[in-house]
């Protein structure tokens, strides 16, 4: 699951496309995407992601499973899209 931490990175990475113009009108071009995809995993050394189709957060199954023992409560945000205070 996100932490608030990987959240802001991943607005912050959102808001430098934006400003880039990979962001022409509602949705990121598909090299926007791209970039915030390729970024997101520099900046946190993660295989995280976000789907932007979705809304949800992407991760292997593996990691999923091993974060679910540790907090069961998480498995919401598995399927559950971003909290619209960030979008």
């Amino acid at each position: 699951m996100w932490d608030k931490i990987l959240t802001e990175i991943f607005c912050d990475i959102c808001i430098k496309e934006i400003l880039k113009g990979n962001r022409p009108g509602t949705h990121f071009t598909k090299d926007g995407w791209l970039k915030i995809m390729t970024n997101f995993e520099k900046e946190t050394d993660t295989a995280l992601g976000w789907n932007p189709i979705k809304r949800t957060i992407d991760a292997p199954d593996d990691w999923w499973e091993s974060r679910l023992k540790v907090v069961p409560k998480a498995q919401k945000f598995r399927t559950s899209g971003i909290n619209p205070e960030f979008e």
